[in-house]
């Protein structure tokens, strides 16, 4: 699978791919980490199995950068990470969200507009979307506040389809920054485009 990075609208390619240490022990390995640590908070581990060059990177600086890797499974039985040379996955990518949250607010991962409505807590009609049309396999927590009472949200590390739009979407004060973003892998370039540049250029 090629592998990207998503961050509440910026888009690059490769995982960085840091160290986790087990607590009270002194073994570390290479993962993917998304959430943090802390009361309300929640930190997310996926472990990667590197190749002999980013070993001995990651070994050295404590951190490196992959491009391509396979899902596989650790001896238990959980998803893991396998680095490869190249794409051997062609139906689908992976990708590492780390999701904001506006201030006293919250996150949320979709699917694209689904056409349908609902009424929000005011009473005014708002647009439904579908479910976030991936498979998660690493999640975390963010928060603010003791114990996140001021707001929280999810972080993953997620398999997704190509040709499918989704969404990463922020609540609480913005100042001014978008409230959502919009994805679209076409096999060539993973896009992204707020609702009003969709509207306006047709994207995808």
């Amino acid at each position: 699978m090629k592998l990207y990075t998503i961050n509440s609208g910026s888009c690059y390619e490769g995982i960085e791919v840091v160290t986790f240490q087990f607590q009270n022990s002194e073994i570390k390995i290479p993962a993917v980490l998304v959430g943090e640590n802390g009361r309300g908070s929640k930190l997310g581990v996926l472990p990667i199995n590197l190749c002999q060059n980013s070993f001995k990177e990651w070994q050295e600086k404590g951190k490196t950068s992959i491009l391509f890797a396979n899902l596989g499974k650790t001896k238990s039985g959980k998803p893991k990470l396998f680095q490869t040379d190249k794409d051997e996955t062609p139906d689908n990518f992976c990708a590492s969200f780390y999701t904001k949250i506006g201030f006293r607010g919250g996150n949320n991962h979709t699917g694209d507009i689904s056409g349908e409505f609902e009424k929000d807590y005011f009473g005014a009609e708002k647009p439904k979307y579908l479910n976030f049309p991936a498979e998660i396999i690493a999640d975390g927590i963010i928060s603010q506040g003791a114990a996140g009472r001021m707001g929280s949200g999810e972080q993953y590390v997620a398999i997704l389809p190509y040709n499918t739009v989704f969404r990463t979407a922020y609540s609480g004060r913005l100042y001014g920054d978008p409230p959502a973003h919009f994805y679209y892998h076409n096999k060539e370039k993973l896009l992204v485009a707020t609702q009003e540049e969709r509207e306006a250029s047709d994207i995808f």
